[in-house]
């Protein structure tokens, strides 16, 4: 016996990251992906509107003017807006909230077969997060993909990453929070950025800890992309004005590697060597992280 799903998620990434996104739901069993397209004039809009197993949704003036509302000047707001949106409209059993650079994996079983099981006193199904990791040269076969540590103790997630536990705290470079799948019809609730949101606060959220499923979040499978990124993070004074100053220097780099005012070629040795202590698979490290159950294996497509 198998339920149906489907998912939804607001976009703003190249045609690439899409496409694999939407192949790759679909291939895992996913009866449609419903897009919601930030930029109105973005152009890979086009190339999905017509796409079996897509329905595609430009979010433009008329979009929001439709729901008698301005846009949203917040990207989780608009994102939220746009799940109650697909949630009032789904078509399958149970409907999904990834964003682009996230994939489902399952392990055993389809997701299909994982969602009949649960018992129908669980309105949320929920995903931990897994990252996927460099491999050596030479590999050959399936990408490995870590857990986070936050469930282990400290002495143990010492022993995994050493003094760069500082700034890997839960050994992974994004959210460890992991991603929700909701039950379809449940009247007053509403897609949440990592768990739905129940119709009221006397309303308790069951959610079943899902142990053979998880979501892949694949914003760091390249090397160059995350040194890119976070050099661009550390720069951006309207970012740090967000989050507070972005400097990892301190943290990461090496005694003798540790200058006032790095130079670009300093500053891209410093992350890429510790992108690479943490993210590239050697002996040492896969068995540390195999010694507490944190690897796993999939076959997917990379980019980049």
């Amino acid at each position: 016996m198998r339920q149906t799903w489907s998912v939804y998620s607001m976009v703003c990434e190249p045609e690439e990251v899409l496409r694999r996104f939407v192949e790759h739901n679909l291939a895992m069993g996913a009866s449609y992906v419903h897009l919601f397209f930030d930029k109105a004039d973005d152009p890979a809009y086009e190339h999905f509107a017509n796409q079996p197993g897509v329905i595609a949704q430009r979010c433009c003036d008329t979009y929001w003017t439709g729901l008698n509302r301005r846009r949203p000047p917040y990207v989780e707001r608009r994102q939220l807006v746009n799940g109650r949106f697909a949630y009032e409209r789904c078509l399958t059993d149970w409907q999904a909230h990834f964003d682009a650079d996230e994939l489902v994996l399952t392990q055993g079983a389809p997701l299909g077969e994982l969602l009949a099981d649960m018992p129908q006193t669980y309105q949320t199904a929920h995903l931990g997060t897994v990252e996927p990791m460099l491999v050596p040269e030479g590999h050959k076969g399936p990408i490995p993909f870590r857990r986070s540590v936050r469930h282990l103790k400290f002495r143990n997630r010492l022993h995994i990453y050493g003094a760069d536990l500082q700034v890997f705290r839960n050994g992974l470079f994004g959210h460890y929070q992991g991603k929700s799948i909701l039950r379809a019809g449940l009247a007053g609730w509403r897609h949440g950025i990592h768990f739905p949101r129940p119709s009221g606060p006397e309303v308790q959220n069951s959610i079943y800890q899902m142990q053979e499923a998880h979501i892949a979040h694949m914003h760091c499978e390249s090397r160059e992309l995350w040194v890119k990124r976070t050099m661009g993070k550390m720069r951006d004074h309207a970012y740090n004005l967000r989050t507070g100053t972005y400097d990892l220097l301190p943290l990461v780099a090496p005694s003798e590697q540790a200058v006032p005012d790095p130079s670009e070629e300093d500053l891209l040795e410093i992350l890429t060597g510790y992108y690479d202590r943490v993210s590239l698979l050697s002996d040492a490290l896969r068995a540390r992280l195999e010694a507490f159950g944190l690897l796993q294996y999939h076959e997917v497509e990379r980019l980049g």
